[in-house]
């Protein structure tokens, strides 16, 4: 069966947003924690789950920060926008 462009941008689209969503949580398995929950002290950066506090570096910090914010960005996206493109296929 031939796939179709808008078949190939919803598989695309799910599965960077599986990927986001998934390594997110991965990541933050990994670290022991997430920058959301953590926070920086006299250039100390730390990241929380729990009651659980790890020191990361900076970097690991940073990667954290910009991970989550696009988990929170793609957690609503990812179905939204399967919808989106598989009602612009109907037409």
């Amino acid at each position: 069966m031939k796939k179709n462009k808008s078949d190939i941008l919803i598989t695309l689209w799910n599965s960077i947003g599986i990927i986001i969503i998934l390594g997110f949580f991965l990541f933050s398995m990994i670290i022991g924690g997430s920058a959301g929950l953590g926070y920086q002290e006299n250039g100390r950066f730390f990241v929380r789950v729990h009651a659980d506090i790890v020191e990361v570096s900076e970097i690991i910090w940073t990667i954290s920060r910009i991970w989550e914010s696009l988990f929170w960005i793609f957690i609503p996206l990812t179905p939204i926008g399967a919808f989106v493109i598989s009602n612009i296929k109907k037409r």
